[in-house]
């Protein structure tokens, strides 16, 4: 499995301003995805949907587990076959189908933090899986470049708020 990237940004909105650009269905879809309905909670689900350069839709199922607003946010994406499979323990852990038969859970994993500008998000991000055999550098580079989109985004979004 390929190492996740970290990458990091100041953004001019306070972290409550970026939480809910990181949580919230309508928000997600304006900087992360084409549709999005979130569940902004723990054990919460998250759909999101895209529609790729050949016009073709595809989608995605992914489950909160991990909500400290504002502060931290996991969201795990899931195998469809284990979408129905999820429990939330008395100690707030997610817990999704038999954990012994899965694969490595696909996770992003969000930081948001003061800073003097507004707030500092730091986003842990798995890199894509390829079927075409690609160098690690070449896919790490990928990521972070889709992540500063990303960022761009957000800091349009966060500008434009009055």
């Amino acid at each position: 499995m390929a190492r996740p990237v970290i990458i990091r940004s100041p953004l001019p909105g306070t972290p409550e301003q970026v939480f809910a650009l990181l949580t919230e269905g309508a928000q997600l879809a304006q900087w992360f995805c084409d549709a999005c309905d979130s569940d902004a909670r723990l054990g919460g689900e998250v759909h999101a949907a895209w529609v790729d350069e050949d016009g073709e839709p595809w989608e995605r199922l992914g489950i909160w587990t991990e909500f400290d607003a504002p502060h931290r946010l996991t969201l795990r994406w899931l195998p469809v076959q284990t979408a129905a499979d999820l429990a939330v323990t008395g100690d707030q852990q997610v817990v999704i189908g038999d954990a012994s038969a899965q694969e490595e859970p696909e996770e992003l994993k969000f930081a948001v933090a003061p800073h003097p500008r507004g707030a500092m998000l730091t986003v842990l991000s798995p890199t894509p899986v390829v079927d075409t055999p690609m160098r690690p550098e070449v896919l790490e580079d990928a990521t972070q470049q889709g992540w500063q989109h990303c960022f761009q985004l957000l800091e349009q979004l966060l500008n434009a708020t009055p």
